[in-house]
């Protein structure tokens, strides 16, 4: 059996959840193959949306370093929206390359209140840039040219995961 792309990319984050440095009691993985291949349950506390891009784009501006487009489809806003969810929805952000040996990547993991403040659950298509510049610990999220909050690169290493 081959190794599908998004395996990967889903595979970075929840191996960041269970090899942090706290310990994480990770009682239950749950997916839904036939309905949300991006959503995963955690500890029945959480669920946990993983997307990817794997296009980073040269920052010209400032001290320079990189940036990511993620662009949602109707799919993946049904599974953010928390009208949908028992549970509070997570979204994590891989800022992924080709290849890993291309460079520096990263996830920014965004939470419910931030996901409320920029995603309109309702339309046909939402996107978000996240930038990474150079000599920061902070990636910065945008929505369309707004620079709306900025994301500890460490967040989801540190991330008190519910039900552990």
């Amino acid at each position: 059996m081959s190794v599908r792309e998004f395996e990967l990319y889903h595979g970075a984050v929840l191996a960041k959840i269970l090899r942090s440095d706290k310990p994480v009691a990770l009682r239950l993985v749950e997916t839904k193959p036939g309905e949300n291949w991006s959503t995963y349950t955690l500890n029945d506390a959480v669920s946990l949306l993983v997307t990817f891009s794997k296009g980073p784009r040269p920052i010209s501006r400032g001290n320079g370093g990189i940036s990511w487009s993620f662009v949602f489809s109707v799919n993946q806003l049904r599974q953010m929206n928390p009208d949908n969810s028992e549970l509070p929805v997570w979204v994590a952000m891989v800022c992924g390359r080709k290849s890993p040996a291309d460079g520096d990547m990263q996830v920014c993991l965004l939470d419910p209140e931030q996901l409320a403040d920029v995603i309109d659950f309702t339309a046909a298509q939402q996107s978000l840039t996240v930038r990474n510049p150079k000599g920061r610990g902070q990636l910065r999220v945008f929505k369309g040219r707004k620079e709306t909050f900025l994301v500890p690169q460490s967040r989801l290493e540190k991330w008190e995961l519910p039900g552990s």
